[in-house]
Parts: structure tokens; sequence; C-alpha cells
């Protein structure tokens, strides 16, 4: 099958790229063709090895450094674009180019643009994924998708670990499980580290509420039985952002066993460094993470990398898989304790938690989900 991707997101890094990428190399995998749609002038940060087709519309629009008025022009900016970007698509589609078009990260807004666009027409299955829909958002998704149920080529997928959704009677809906992320170009055994020192890493997007200096402060006080290293890489994608981390870096970075990396990590070098270490911590105790799944926890599990996770973070996979360690709260001893409690689990039961990562692996498998989607 000849697959579009029709992609409009621009990121500098993270996992918006790293998801295309699955879709492609999964595909491919599978025997399908996969291409992708895209604006005019699309920046992509990687070569997917994929034919590109460019949609007429104008460029990506950003909200990159706009103030508030700004961001609200550019929406209506994005709203018009985006319907002309889904009107071109649907034309390459009546073309014969393709047989089923997957717009890969979308909010109930792309619903909208499609249903004032030609695509919502389409000769063939568009496929529209969303990733995670929490309760705020459901009135709103349940409100675009009742409207665009009449058309029967599309199809909407929500990746999430709950099912919210069926309660509402949608026939149009369905809901997946999240793919792992894992390493392209190394295996998932490569070793940079060195022996006899445990190394936990802080990856991927740094926003305020990852509630990091809470973990860095107890990190300071806990005392371990090995000598234990905290690696910190964060992307940071606003100004805001960029001051708080910053502010912890310049008030952390003397502490001779943290080490911080505040840069987009891409390809070998994304890799490379989480797979140095020997755990990933994910302390971000946002009640919304209860709702999205968490791509650097999946990313963990797709580089068998046991885990140091809030409470809020994906609770259903704790439940079923033993793949690490929960924070009971952020108050300093619970973080410590669990901190502890890492250290120990990676240095006396490595072995057990191999095999539920393993097991892990096999149900959130890129397999099951392109035959989710097609």
């Amino acid at each position: 099958m000849r697959v579009a991707i029709l992609e409009s997101i621009i990121m500098p890094a993270g996992h918006e790229v790293e998801f295309d990428r699955i879709l492609v190399n999964e595909m491919k995998r599978q025997g399908h063709e996969p291409m992708f749609f895209v604006p005019k002038g699309f920046p992509f940060k990687v070569d997917y090895g994929a034919p590109v087709h460019e949609l007429s519309g104008g460029p990506v629009v950003t909200y990159a450094d706009a103030n508030w008025y700004q961001k609200l022009w550019r929406s209506l900016q994005r709203e018009k674009r985006r319907v002309k970007w889904f009107t071109h698509a649907c034309e390459l589609a009546k073309s014969g180019i393709c047989d089923a078009i997957i717009i890969p990260t979308a909010t109930y807004r792309y619903v909208r643009s499609l249903l004032r666009s030609e695509l919502k027409n389409s000769p063939v299955p568009v496929h529209i994924v969303f990733h995670g829909m929490r309760p705020d958002e459901k009135e709103n998704f349940v409100k675009q998708a009742r409207r665009v149920e009449q058309y029967g080529n599309i199809h909407l997928h929500i990746i999430s670990l709950r099912d919210d959704i069926s309660d509402v009677g949608l026939q149009n809906v369905d809901v997946i499980v999240p793919p792992v992320f894992a390493p392209v170009y190394y295996d998932v055994d490569y070793v940079t580290r060195k022996p006899g020192l445990i190394r936990i890493g802080f990856f991927g997007q740094f926003r305020k509420e990852k509630q990091l200096e809470p973990f860095l402060q107890a990190f300071t006080k806990a005392q371990f039985s090995v000598p234990v290293e905290l690696v910190v890489q964060g992307s940071t994608p606003t100004p805001e952002d960029t001051a708080v981390f910053q502010e912890l870096i310049a008030k952390y970075q003397r502490i001779h066993n943290i080490t911080f990396r505040h840069e987009n990590l891409i390809g070998k070098d994304w890799e490379e460094a989480l797979l140095s270490v020997d755990a990933i911590a994910m302390p971000y105790a946002a009640e919304r993470y209860r709702y999205n799944w968490g791509a650097m926890l999946f990313t963990a599990i797709g580089f068998y990398k046991p885990v140091l996770a809030s409470q809020e973070l994906n609770p259903e996979v704790f439940e079923q898989f033993k793949i690490g360690v929960r924070i009971q709260s952020l108050e300093e001893s619970d973080i410590i304790s669990a901190m502890t409690e890492l250290v120990e689990l990676l240095s006396a039961r490595k072995d057990e938690t191999r095999l539920e990562l393993e097991k892990a692996n096999e149900l959130y498998s890129h397999e099951k989900l392109i035959k989710a989607i097609l």
C-alpha cells in the first residue's frame, strides 16, 4: 500500500520527529510504500528515505518567539493554511498517487480544518492520529468527531492507555496503544559508560511542569552505596523555559556528579546519550501525564532502560510491568527513597527488570501500531 504521511509540525527535535521515523521504517518493513505530503519548503530534521510531495497553501506557521497577540494571529494563519494543505492533499489522492493518508499528530482543530477542506471527501482512507485526550479536551473532540462521522473514509485514532471515549458511541474512533521509541543507529546494548558507575538520565524537552528542581535537590542529599551520576539534558521550547533551565544549571552545575546538556539532540547524538545511562528519570507530576502517553517513558522502554517515574505518569504501564520505581510524591524524602530503591534495582534486580522490559516492548511494538492504524 502507498501511504502518504501528511506532516505540518516543525520541531527542533523531539518525539514528533521520531514518531514519523517509526511510521516510515515500520511501513517499509511491512511492505508498504511510505511518502510525505508537506507544505512547500518544509524543513525536515532527518532524512527519512521516503519520497516527498509539496503542498501549496503557504509555509508552516510556528509560535516560536511570538507574544500572545502574535500567537492569536498565527493561529488564524495556521487554520487557513491547513485547509489549503488538506485540499491539495485531496487533489494528490484523487490523482492516484497514494492509497491512504496518515496525519500523524493532530488535535480536534485538525478535524475542524478537514471539514472546511476537500479532504473530507477523500477517495482514499484518511487516518488522523491523536496522541492522547485529556478530560478538558473530550467535549471539543467529540463535537468534531460527530461532525466528521458521516464521511466514511475519515478514521480517528487516539493513542492512549485509557479508554475514555467508548461511552459516547462514536463509530469512527478507535483507541490504540502507544509504540515504543527504539534506537535506529545502535543496538540497545551499546555501552559507552564506565563500569562501576551508575548513571541516571533526565532527557527531552524541558518545561517548568517537569518538576526538575525538587529532583535535583533530592539527588544532592541522597546517600548511595555505589557511585551515581545524574545527566540532565534539555531542549527548551520557549524563552520562559530557557530562563528556568539556565537558572537550574547555574545553581547546580558545580555539583561534581551532575552533568548538564542544554541542547537539542537528534539521531545518533540522541541515541548515544540515552544509551550512555543505566536508567531514565521522569519526575513529571503534572496531572495531564495521566492522560497523554509519556513519550520519554516509551523511549525508556524501547531503549530497555529502567525508569524512575512519578505517580501521574501513565500508571497503567506500571500496573502491568515492573520496569522501575515510582516516586510516591515530590516530598524530598520520597524522592530520595525512590532514588535509593532504583540504585538497588540496578544493582540486584537487573535481569528481572530486563525481562519485564522485553514484555513491554512486545505489547507496544511498531508492528502493532501500523496494523492498528491501517
